[in-house]
């Protein structure tokens, strides 16, 4: 399963002009490369539309309204605005991700040298 983030400005504004020019939402996911309960799922998020059901509800701990700490990453050391309770950055978890590694073997003591 590929990880959700955040979609560009361009992406957004390519949303909003085909939800103008009445595209089928098959059609917009197949652009966006999606399937159509993922698009509707990013046009939520993004506030670009509204649907009914519970399927396509936003969580209250969507990451815009979420409570954050300043704090170092346990793998990269630097300091980042991260979600409370998570102690590895967006970008270290996304590099592990794509390596397969899972988060259990995420931390690495740098202050501890490898012989």
């Amino acid at each position: 399963m590929g990880r959700r983030g955040p979609i560009s400005d361009k992406d957004k504004s390519r949303l909003s002009r085909m939800l103008d020019e009445k595209y089928t939402y098959k059609d917009m996911a197949s652009i966006m490369g999606v399937c159509t309960d993922t698009l509707k799922r990013i046009l939520v998020r993004e506030g670009l539309a509204e649907f009914d059901g519970a399927k396509y509800a936003v969580s209250p701990l969507h990451k815009t309204r979420m409570k954050t700490w300043k704090r170092n990453c346990l793998k990269c050391r630097k300091e980042s605005t991260l979600p409370k309770w998570q102690y590895i950055c967006d970008r270290c978890k996304s590099n592990n991700e794509a390596y397969n590694i899972d988060d259990e073997f995420i931390y690495h003591d740098a202050s501890v040298s490898r012989e």
